[in-house]
């Protein structure tokens, strides 16, 4: 198969969820087909395409400049049609879409995000879109948890404005792709006779092995991208609700915050007991190090890679039913369930006092993500999908 993705960024290197996705998944792919990527490229960004130029085909860029995000998102609140969508819209990558299809004489296009689905396809290639969230719940359920302010407002509008857009834009595809059952149901109850496939997110487990190397005592270690307000909210509930009720029965309990970005709400409660890392190249090490691992997430959507990369590197995990939402786990087998603060306390407080149930769990977690959600066992669903499409 010759297979296009399309892409709002250079995934690569594979530093947060949806670049991880991507990079695993067209990775895995070009193994046995012909994969090439068609991406923006922002002027300042972080991407380096000379990672993916080691197995695709061909990686096509297309320049824009992203200006200020807050003007153009005022702006879209007198507009009829979504900020999700027109921000991602170009005529130039309309014109390099065209061009790939003809050059590369494609089989499949697969389109990474619903935001991202708005372009004109040729019609005769089959569309597949990889929906990493169904983005209007994510806008809705974020709102929810928003005080009064532009913020919650503009979430409000752009859940009512992009669901219209998104339920259009999946309905014309040939397959939608989605990384939880739970989302599979949503999109089939809204569009009845939708073709989805799951195909969950991963994790190399093999890079996330646990070395012989020792575990801090009394660490918490959350990783994730504090300025995505999810995971802000989810770090401060962690902070201000549960923290204080481990501190009094751990006193010299600390809490390591790892991720880039982090925003002035988070830098505050910066002090002896709680350290911020900002971006770091490798979050492994911190992973390996920690007592437990917690995902104290209130909101979101899809699955969440730092829950199993968590279970693949060895380390006990507490996570929120939301956290761990989209990944079968079972409450103390695999990880700790917990929503409310104080049981979210007292199974932090037992993930570090009974380190033969903490093992126990470790080596269930292991065993639980080689089996279904290694890269190498994610990667194969989605070709299978492939060709299935291909072959009707």
């Amino acid at each position: 198969m010759k297979i296009l993705f399309l892409t709002p960024y250079i995934p690569y290197p594979p530093s947060f969820g949806g670049s991880v996705r991507i990079y695993h998944l067209a990775r895995s792919l070009s193994r046995r087909h012909e994969v090439s990527i068609l991406s923006y490229s922002e002027d300042g960004g972080l991407g380096d395409p000379s990672g993916l130029e080691t197995f695709c085909r061909k990686v096509i860029l297309v320049p824009r400049k992203v200006g200020e995000k807050r003007m153009r998102q005022l702006a879209s609140l007198t507009s009829r049609r979504s900020f999700q969508l027109t921000s991602h819209y170009s005529a130039k990558m309309q014109e390099a879409i065209e061009k790939a299809v003809r050059d590369l004489d494609v089989d499949v296009i697969v389109v990474e995000f619903s935001q991202m689905a708005g372009f004109h396809f040729p019609s005769g290639i089959p569309l597949i879109i990889d929906q990493h969230n169904v983005e209007f719940d994510l806008l809705r359920r974020m709102a929810k948890r928003n005080r009064l302010s532009f913020r919650k407002i503009f979430n409000l509008l752009e859940a009512a404005k992009f669901k219209r857009e998104e339920l259009k834009c999946l309905g014309r595809a040939d397959l939608v792709m989605v990384t939880s059952e739970r989302d599979e149901r949503l999109l089939k109850s809204l569009i009845p006779g939708l073709p989805t496939v799951v195909v969950t997110n991963g994790v190399d487990t093999d890079y996330f092995k646990r070395p012989q190397t020792e575990r801090a005592r009394h660490t918490a270690v959350f990783v994730g991208a504090t300025h995505y307000f999810p995971n802000e909210d989810g770090v401060l509930f962690f902070i201000k609700d549960i923290f204080p009720e481990i501190r009094r029965k751990i006193p010299d309990f600390h809490f390591t915050i790892v991720g880039g970005n982090p925003p002035p709400s988070i830098l505050e409660y910066v002090s002896d007991n709680v350290t911020v890392t900002g971006f770091v190249d490798d979050v492994r090490p911190y992973m390996w190090e920690g007592s437990v691992f917690v995902v104290p997430l209130r909101m979101g959507g899809g699955t969440r890679f730092k829950v199993v990369e968590a279970l693949a590197a060895g380390t006990p995990v507490v996570s929120t039913s939301l956290g761990a939402e989209g990944i079968p786990v079972t409450d103390e087998r695999e990880v700790f369930l917990a929503d409310t603060p104080e049981d979210f306390a007292k199974a932090v407080i037992r993930a570090l006092n009974e380190p033969s149930k903490a093992d126990e769990m470790i080596n269930s977690g292991l065993s639980f993500v080689r089996e279904h959600f290694d890269w190498k066992v994610v990667g194969k669903t989605m070709e299978n999908a492939l060709i299935s499409l291909l072959t009707r």
